[in-house]
């Protein structure tokens, strides 16, 4: 822990951390960090880190592991990658399942019945991108737009309105139909890419109930929405297309700690 060469934003997380002692003083610890998700690829990779990092650090002292106390830490880590996130990465990752997460208001736990037997497909573009420029080009193009961008805005509340709705009712045709409507939105607003649009007709084309880019676009990452019965044909299609495929679970937990 002597000096910071590497992964110095993992020393906010352990700072905010250690004030959760008396003491305030950094402990002694050696981490390992052993992750298959791609780095900037928009799949919230260092958001998944530091809380994972967090959470054994808070284990080293014997603090309780806590959802909260684990996403505010990791939250000081992100503020050092990306400057200005929005925190729905470390929130997600640390309290898992489904949640409805506006900046600045406690993460909401959703009621959710299922969806059917269906599965996200995660495409990897291989395109990496900036967090920071996407915002600010997004963010440009909304102030340009005046009145206008106000309305997109409002079209973007009720899109996670809707999602919400067909969750509750285990709707997964709605919710792939809404994922192609907010991923037109994301496009006019000028954070797609042509890998990413590549790859969400391609997904869509060969089968997938819908898909958008994740992530703060402009290369990264999309997900489809897939029934699992036609998730490997859509996986085979895109990986005929170069592009990087990986299946992955709805609603997994978040942090936990497991006792070897």
């Amino acid at each position: 822990m002597h000096g910071c060469q590497v992964f110095c934003s993992l020393r906010k997380a352990f700072e905010y951390i250690s004030s959760a002692r008396s003491s305030g003083r950094l402990w002694p610890a050696r981490l390992i960090i052993d992750s298959e998700i791609p780095v900037g690829a928009g799949l919230g990779s260092s958001a998944a880190v530091a809380v994972s990092a967090s959470a054994a650090y808070a284990c080293v002292a014997g603090l309780e592991v806590a959802p909260e106390l684990v996403s505010r830490a990791a939250f000081e880590s992100e503020k050092l990658v990306h400057g200005n996130p929005s925190g729905v990465d470390n929130t997600v990752s640390s309290y898992g399942g489904f949640l409805l997460y506006r900046r600045g208001e406690t993460p909401m736990p959703l009621d959710f019945g299922g969806l059917g037997d269906v599965v996200v497909v995660v495409i990897d573009t291989g395109v990496k991108r900036s967090t920071a420029r996407a915002v600010r080009l997004f963010t440009e193009r909304l102030h340009r737009l005046g009145g206008l961008g106000r309305e997109l805005l409002e079209v973007a509340e009720g899109i996670i309105d809707e999602a919400l709705r067909a969750l509750r009712r285990g709707d997964a045709a709605g919710l792939g139909l809404l994922m192609d409507v907010a991923h037109g939105l994301l496009n006019a607003m000028g954070v797609s890419h042509v890998e990413l649009e590549k790859a969400v007709q391609a997904a869509r084309a060969s089968g997938a109930l819908g898909a958008k880019l994740t992530g703060a676009g402009m290369g990264g990452s999309a997900i489809a929405l897939v029934e699992r019965e036609k998730a490997p044909r859509v996986s085979e299609k895109l990986r005929e297309l170069g592009l990087r495929v990986y299946e992955a679970a709805l609603g997994a937990r978040g942090v936990s700690v497991e006792h070897g």
